[in-house]
């Protein structure tokens, strides 16, 4: 970071201001599934693209499929399920020989008619899905078996296709579980890894010092990190225990609750109790005899939950690993080659079929990687594919963010054989130079494997799909020695990656600044922007500190939240700020977060 002027004496690098409206949380809200119901029963819906990316499903052929896994949540006992289907499907398909299976977990338990006679061929019912079938995590697919014709059919006809659409959804009926007081069960149900839905969490507060509102975010950029594409969002009460669901309670040594039987506190603490107000609900406590404990409380929880049981845990400081800059678990090293077998689960470098769904893999990247030097990064490549005939056409597309890169023509039987043979593996390679410019800090790196269709004569009978198609989890992304600049401050990287005070996953580097009169909504802000920052990095944020009378900021990154009324620290600091300050109402837009440098 460039330091100019006499500010740098006292605070170092970047400060990003945020101006918060009276009802806003930080970041982007998550969308919230339909809910209705009491403490003990509820209903939601959750839909198909939130388990898969595929926005619209085609179904093509005499038996196309498409599935999704989804998950049950552990505090809830399934009621009812029903899919909630909508579909379109060729005009061409032939009533009495086709239709539309629904599958789950392998058994078939629907088979929909797909009539001629339909307006528009367009289809729109609820399914009832066997509750006798559901397991913790379930895989729900829908296949087309279609046909066009009485007599001899190509099997991969154009004719042959339904799509799903994508306001296809899930409808859960649920009744929720009495779960024991039991921390050996943490982190559900305050997170629970089946949900696909944004995770919404209460937290009380007691007497909201600097330390235990510390002790707080390093709790909720824990739970930021764990929630991960789901999204986190937290509300503040300083005492007031919610009606329905979970919550964090951060209390010190003389605070009690109302209808809870808190813990003995002889040291840092964490607890679990039921919730007074609702028979199904948590309270995970946070506990010591003065705010030191609560702090380092709250760091043993969120390094160490798995080792914790029981109702109440008396916790050991855990000895914090130092962090080095850039090491945030979800960033992508750059000090070394990476195996792309780090950064995806083994099963989904392997995917089935002629006509495949892609290899799909998630990047993220420091944002000050600079291109001065480096125009393209290396991606040593190793991959495997079914044996292509002489024919040709079949290829290995490489892509960044949806942006075709290279397309790799697949070797026909006797060339690979060659090729395999000559390297004594069982593996093709290929070197593909990806642009830095397509390589953003939220990347994606799509493999798409595509067959010609096969050559299949009238009356040869069903297609035989073999084909199998695998990217090599050796493969490697190479981005080390590549220099890091960036000219700040830039809020793009602040939106998307936290960056600056993400550059130390721990935020080690960071104060937040509150204003002294800050309230809920403030509180509420800050939570949320660290469970988005610990959703960045993936790891809790245990090194952060906060202030609200402008001391301690030496060395320091400093984030300042401001709800629009006078800052005393910044009205300090006015004159050696790059820009005037904005202080009119129309700064701040429509309950979200409008940001000033």
């Amino acid at each position: 970071m460039i330091r100019t002027g006499r500010f740098w004496e006292i605070a170092r690098t970047c400060i990003f201001g945020l101006l918060v409206s009276a009802t806003s949380a930080a970041w982007a809200q998550p969308t919230a599934a339909d809910r209705v119901g009491d403490a003990l029963h509820s209903s939601y819906a959750v839909s198909l693209e939130q388990y898969n990316r595929y926005v619209q499903w085609r179904l093509h052929g005499v038996n196309g499929r498409r599935g999704v896994v989804f998950g049950l949540r552990a505090d809830e006992q399934v009621k009812g399920l029903q899919l909630d289907l909508a579909y379109r499907y060729s005009h061409a398909l032939l009533e009495d020989l086709s239709h539309l299976n629904v599958i789950l977990n392998g058994a078939v338990v629907a088979s929909l008619p797909l009539p001629q006679q339909q307006a528009d061929h367009a289809g729109k019912t609820m399914v009832d899905l066997p509750l006798a079938h559901l397991q913790p995590y379930n895989y729900l697919e829908l296949q087309l078996i279609g046909h066009y014709t009485m007599g001899c059919e190509d099997p991969l006809h154009a004719d042959l296709w339904a799509n799903i659409d994508e306001s296809s959804r899930l409808v859960f009926d649920v009744a929720h579980s009495k779960l024991p007081d039991e921390l050996s069960l943490l982190p559900t149900p305050f997170f629970d890894p089946r949900d696909v839905r944004g995770l919404d969490l209460a937290f009380v507060l007691g007497e909201p010092t600097d330390k235990r509102l510390e002790a707080a975010g390093i709790v909720a950029s824990w739970l930021g990190a764990l929630a991960g594409y789901r999204e986190a969002r937290f509300e503040v009460s300083a005492h007031d225990i919610p009606e329905r669901g979970h919550a964090i309670v951060v209390l010190g040594p003389n605070e009690s609750l109302e209808g809870v039987t808190l813990p003995t506190v002889q040291g840092p603490t964490v607890a679990m109790r039921a919730n007074p107000h609702d028979p199904a609900g948590k309270l995970l406590v946070i506990a010591g005899r003065d705010d030191n404990e609560i702090r380092s409380a709250a760091v043993s929880l969120v390094l160490g939950a798995q080792a914790l049981s029981g109702p109440t845990a008396t916790v050991a400081a855990i000895q914090e690993q130092v962090r080095e800059p850039y090491d945030a678990p979800n960033w992508l090293p750059t000090n070394r080659p990476v195996a792309l077998g780090e950064l995806l689960p083994l099963r989904d470098f392997t995917v089935l079929g002629f006509d495949p769904p892609p290899v799909d893999i998630s990047l993220r990247l420091p944002p000050d990687l600079s291109d001065w030097r480096t125009k393209t990064v290396p991606l040593e490549l190793l991959y495997r594919h079914s044996a292509v005939d002489e024919r040709g056409g079949a290829t290995l597309d490489v892509s960044v963010n949806q942006q075709p890169v290279e397309s790799i023509p697949l070797a026909s039987n006797k060339e690979a054989a060659h090729r395999l043979v000559s390297r004594d593996d069982s593996v093709l390679s290929e070197t593909v130079l990806l642009p830095m410019s397509m390589l953003e800090s939220l990347a994606g790196l799509q493999f798409q494997f595509r067959y010609p269709v096969p050559n299949q004569r009238e009356c040869r009978g069903s297609l035989v799909d073999v084909w199998r198609s695998a990217i090599d989890p050796r493969s490697t992304l190479d981005l080390s020695g590549l220099p890091k600049h960036k000219a700040m401050p830039d809020l793009a990287a602040f939106s998307t990656s936290g960056f600056p005070f993400t550059r130390m996953a721990d935020l080690s580097e960071t104060t937040v600044v509150l204003p002294a009169k800050a309230g809920e909504n403030e509180f509420s802000a800050f939570l949320s922007l660290l469970g988005k920052m610990g959703q960045v990095t993936g790891y809790p944020a245990t090194g952060v500190s906060l202030t609200r009378d402008g001391t301690g900021l030496m060395d320091k990154d400093l984030l300042v939240l401001d709800a629009g009324s006078s800052s005393e620290v910044l009205s300090q600091w006015s004159r050696y700020l790059p820009a005037a300050r904005r202080t009119d109402s129309s700064s701040t837009t429509g309950g979200g977060i409008g940001g000033w440098i």
